[in-house]
């Protein structure tokens, strides 16, 4: 009678805990799902480096972003999240370096970009409720600007010129390395991610210059 009862109960424990790594692996709530995003952008450009020497030229700046991601479940609770965003971004050289570099002709040189971003996330999401999730995630960015200007401005000088091309200062693509988290409550979603730039924006082999950014988004789900 002992041993009847004794392997009555192993399979017991078996069915259940078969049931409960099918629910793990399988989890029947993941769907997935397309969502729309808008963002601030606050934009990290990097330190001037030239011979082995550092120097901060630009100061942070801001921004704003629009675009919608795609959420694919893989397995468990594990996801992949391609996106699409278009942005904004602006950033300024520091002032008093600005006037002591041109001795005194500009008093402002600045940044603005506007072009398109495509991030590749892997993640994955911690189920608290059936409304409230918390996602982390990371991996690469890819940044194709289309349109840079520089603007310098001065007491008798006012330059407006293209960031890129034959006499352009920068490169036009830059990849990030992006990583970062989000709630959702419901269809509703709040996230903070940053981006690490990988590649030399400076359009020089003498120069190097990364940027940077840190996002605050807020999206909804469908």
């Amino acid at each position: 009678m002992k041993k009847i009862l004794i392997s009555a109960m192993l399979i017991v424990m078996g069915c259940f805990s078969m049931a409960a790594q099918n629910s793990i692996v399988n989890n029947p709530d993941n769907k997935a799902y397309f969502g729309i995003r808008v963002g601030g952008n606050l934009t990290c450009p990097g330190k001037l480096t030239s011979d082995d020497v550092d120097f901060s030229l630009f100061k942070n700046g801001g921004g704003v972003e629009v675009g919608g991601i795609f959420n694919g479940p893989i397995v468990a609770n594990f996801y992949i999240e391609p996106g699409m965003k278009l942005y904004f971004d602006t950033y300024s050289a520091k002032k008093g370096l600005v006037k002591y570099l041109t001795n005194g002709i500009l008093n402002s040189v600045s940044v603005r970009k506007f072009g398109m971003r495509i991030p590749i996330m892997a993640g994955y999401h911690f189920d608290f409720t059936q409304d409230i999730k918390l996602f982390v995630f990371t991996g690469p960015e890819l940044d194709v600007c289309f349109i840079g200007k520089e603007y310098d401005k001065g007491q008798y000088v006012k330059i407006n010129e293209s960031l890129y091309g034959d006499n352009g200062s920068m490169n036009r693509v830059n990849l990030l390395w992006g990583f970062g988290a989000g709630i959702s409550y419901q269809h509703l979603y709040f996230g903070v991610s940053g981006g690490v730039g990988m590649l030399n924006m400076a359009n020089t082999s003498d120069l190097k210059f990364h940027e940077n950014r840190v996002t605050f988004s807020l999206g909804y789900n469908f």
